[in-house]
């Protein structure tokens, strides 16, 4: 059975070298979720790569900014309060 995982802060050097380790197996963890304060390029490119449908985006004005991007693109994103 596979572990789900939420990753904040994906976007940083701690998240990235988190999401190499789960790239190397994939058979064992699904990523669920995915957090950043304002890094939208690099959040979709990992979205899009390791499948992720929940993203949230802690920068009131990025998340605003984006949001009907993503709910194009089919990603549920929140704003962190």
């Amino acid at each position: 059975m596979k572990k789900k995982i939420a990753i904040l802060g994906s976007t940083g050097s701690i998240g990235e070298n988190t999401l190499k380790i789960i790239a190397k197996d994939k058979k064992n963890f699904t990523v669920e979720l995915l957090s950043t304060n304002k890094n939208i390029i690099k959040i979709y490119k990992q979205a899009k790569r390791f499948q992720v449908k929940n993203l949230i985006i802690h920068n009131k004005q990025s998340f605003l900014n984006n949001k009907t991007f993503f709910k194009k693109k089919n990603k549920n994103i929140s704003k962190c309060k």
